[in-house]
């Protein structure tokens, strides 16, 4: 198994070589020990580093802080930060960075390898989750159509099943194979070669159309086809692939009316789940807001009594666009019901006094696992946040399985994510469910929302980030909750522009009154 690469990013000379040693007595890699920050980003894109332990407290120049930004501006690797201060201070500024962990000075060589497995791991995962939506977003806008996916240089990295037939070529024959060598393009009326359309324009965020041309494939036979190229871009804005789909002219204008007609009636339909703000909950008041994909997301939010004494809240994100997601969706909503004659899941029916039992947070995403966990590759997950209130009190129970952290902020202002670990539901479910508890007092505000909020692009391809939804959280502080929701949602609709959504954009906001 290669070595994992690690950068180090220290200003002392003498603590970078002993952690260079204990790293390769661990068995990393380290091909850089970089002496400030300007010197790490500069030879980032050389080394690709699987890993970076940053000096939180640089001697002149860059921060650790602003070094682990321009970091991520760059390339998508996790940072862990070196740090002898744990004020609170420091960490909340270190903490807008997204950082995978902390390993405080001095080290212990048991600490520091536990830091790095663990963060790799996290790193792994989150970067497969993404990549997962990357190729089921761009599967669903077309899952009718012969649909393609390289990499920048052309190699093919996806193919549906709708375009073994159109190519005349299995999926595994086409894996890892120029389509510029499987396939050519021709001139309907003059069989000039037409060249697939060229890497710049789509490097510059452009897309490429050729209407009505003749698909040569390698036995000769030929097919009309309108063909489109279109960048595929990560959050951040880093090219990842290239999205070749194939349309035969003649079934074109039917399978586009069907698809989109489905679509606009699953949409209706999820959007008929939503919670009523009808709903009165004896001292507390809750809000949402739902923005949905263009092409059908996978998102959920509810907000029910399980008895006179307790509220249920949660917020859902199936991975993936389209119509299964969206139907998992749906499904996901009846589950997470009090009502069992209905197929909910969340209270038990019991055969003696007191007849019935509300299951805990921990136990609802138990059962969940149990539920929805198959082996095999195309196991379906989602990630969720559940938590249980009593109004009353205002005792609050909450789990987290892979869902972005929620966010507490109290009567007086302040912020602050709520972190109990877990897995999204559906990938391991044998593991430990942590939860924690909060208590809300007069005036506190809970707010659960899903990463299509965060990732929000505006036409420059920008995010919304966690960073800018904190600062319009705080800037509602002195607004009723309906009013901060309404301001959140107008702000998120102007960030967009004329843009149609990729992935649903959902948050709901619990306030103890």
């Amino acid at each position: 198994m290669e070595k994992a690469r690690i950068m180090i990013v220290e200003d002392e000379g003498v603590v970078a070589m002993s952690i260079r040693e204990s790293l390769q007595g661990l068995g990393y890699d380290v091909p850089v020990v970089a002496m400030n920050g300007e010197d790490a980003v500069a030879r980032l894109l050389e080394t690709e580093p699987d890993l970076i332990l940053m000096d939180i407290q640089l001697k002149g120049g860059a921060s650790g802080i602003e070094t682990a930004e321009r970091i991520r501006q760059r390339l998508d690797v996790p940072v862990v930060y070196l740090t002898a201060f744990s004020d609170e201070e420091t960490l909340e500024q270190a903490q807008l960075t997204e950082p995978y962990g902390y390993v405080l000075k001095p080290y212990d060589e048991k600490s520091l390898h536990a830091v790095i497995q663990i963060s790799l791991m996290k790193h792994r995962r989150r970067r497969s989750k993404r990549e997962n939506d990357w190729w089921t977003s761009a599967v669903a806008e077309s899952m009718m159509e012969a649909v393609v996916i390289c990499d920048p240089k052309g190699y093919i990295k996806f193919a549906n099943p709708a375009s073994e037939s159109l190519l005349a070529h299995t999926r595994t024959q086409m894996m890892e194979t120029r389509l510029s060598e499987m396939i050519r393009l021709a001139d309907p009326d003059t069989q000039a070669p037409i060249a697939f359309p060229v890497s710049a324009p789509l490097l510059e965020g452009k897309s490429a159309m050729k209407v009505n041309c003749r698909l040569v494939k390698a036995e000769g036979a030929q097919t009309l086809v309108d063909l489109s190229a279109s960048p595929l871009r990560s959050p951040e804005g880093t090219l990842f692939g290239i999205l070749y789909v194939f349309r035969e002219v003649p079934e074109r204008e039917r399978l586009q009316t069907l698809v989109l007609r489905d679509l606009e009636e699953l949409s209706r339909v999820r959007q008929k789940t939503l919670p009523s703000r009808d709903t009165a909950v004896p001292g507390l008041s809750w809000e949402w807001l739902f923005l949905p994909a263009a092409f059908a997301g996978g998102d959920g939010l509810g907000c029910m009594r399980l008895d006179d004494a307790h509220i249920a809240f949660y917020s859902l994100d199936v991975i993936g666009q389209g119509i299964v997601p969206s139907l998992f969706s749906l499904q996901l909503h009846t589950f997470l019901s009090p009502h069992a004659e209905r197929g909910g899941m969340l209270v038990e029916k019991l055969c003696a006094e007191p007849w019935r039992r509300n299951l805990t947070p921990a136990e609802v995403v138990k059962e969940l696992n149990s539920r929805f966990f198959l082996p095999g590759e195309d196991n379906p997950y989602f990630s969720l946040a559940y938590g249980i209130l009593e109004p009353a009190t205002g005792r609050t129970r909450i789990v987290r399985a892979g869902h972005p952290f929620p966010l507490l902020q109290t009567a007086a202002g302040a912020i602050r994510a709520v972190k109990p670990e877990g897995y999204a539901v559906g990938l391991f479910p044998g593991s430990d469910v942590a939860s924690e508890e909060i208590r809300l007092s007069p005036g506190d505000r809970l707010f659960l929302y899903s990463d299509g909020l965060v990732d929000c692009p505006n036409p420059d391809g920008t995010r919304f980030t966690s960073t800018r939804l904190t600062e319009k959280i705080r800037a509602g502080r002195g607004k009723p909750l309906a009013d901060a929701v309404e301001s959140l949602r107008k702000d998120l609709v102007a960030w967009r522009g004329s843009r149609s959504l990729a992935d649903d954009v959902s948050l709901l906001a619990l306030e103890k009154e």
